[in-house]
């Protein structure tokens, strides 16, 4: 999905795009009550770089690291689109490696964030790693947001088996099973090409991963050095977490 069919996962993460300017004011406003106004970020994940770059705008510098080398040239074209290029630097790299990925001249590093369900697609090993890694490499008053992530409590009661997506002249459908057992979420991804009224098959993606619960990640952030000081249904408006919103914690160096 993320390296060999990264070219079609790109066009849905260009939606974001328009998403993130709140998510961006949000936690910039919280980092004010925290007395953090400028610093370096660390985003997790990055994909092609929004979170880092609407960061940068708020007075950040940030550091991106994805796997994929797709999204990673993508936020370099994008950074330099925004003008922002000096002050964000992205990585290639897997962030189960971050102490091997980023250079001792980048860190310390001010606030981490993971956005969009980064999480849960290896081990909760290999997420309690990245997250310790994070901690390692941030400074002792650090801020970790986790960030419009979807959560056990909300597959529970919204779960939905399949839906679809439309970007230009891509339709892209969903298919999902959801074992609330064991908390693993199986998706399908199959994507066409749209020719006037026909679709054209371009490909099928299938991917499966753990969902966290609020409580269970807290545990693991925990056991990584962070402590969970607050939960949001919604960053941009601070409106507090239920069931039916999207997860997003706020913790701080333990």
């Amino acid at each position: 999905m993320f390296i060999e069919r990264a070219d079609l996962f790109l066009k849905l993460m260009n939606q974001r795009w328009t998403l993130t300017d709140g998510l961006a004011n949000g936690m910039s406003r919280l980092l004010g009550t925290f007395g953090i106004k400028s610093g370096t970020l660390l985003d997790l994940c990055c994909g092609n770089g929004r979170v880092s770059i609407f960061m940068v705008k708020k007075g950040f510098k940030a550091v991106g690291v994805d796997m994929s080398k797709t999204f990673i040239e993508d936020a370099k074209r994008k950074a330099e689109q925004h003008g922002v290029v000096k002050a964000v630097t992205f990585l290639e790299g897997d962030v189960r490696k971050l102490k091997n990925v980023i250079n001792p001249a980048l860190q310390p590093f001010d606030v981490v964030v993971s956005a969009w369900t980064s999480i849960g697609l290896y081990s909760k090993e290999d997420d309690l790693s990245m997250f310790k890694q994070a901690r390692q490499l941030s400074r002792e008053d650090a801020i970790l947001f986790v960030a419009e992530t979807t959560h056990t409590e909300y597959l529970s009661i919204k779960f939905a088996p399949t839906s679809y997506t439309q970007v230009d002249d891509m339709v892209m459908l969903e298919n999902r099973k959801y074992d609330p057992i064991k908390a693993w979420a199986n998706t399908s991804w199959t994507f066409y090409s749209k020719r006037g009224n026909d679709l054209e098959y371009v490909d099928r993606v299938d991917l499966e991963h753990h969902v966290y619960s609020l409580s269970e990640l807290s545990a693991l952030l925990r056991k990584a050095g962070w402590e969970t000081i607050a939960s949001y249904g919604n960053l941009s408006t601070l409106q507090p977490m239920t069931p039916l919103t999207s997860m997003n914690i706020v913790a701080k160096a333990a």
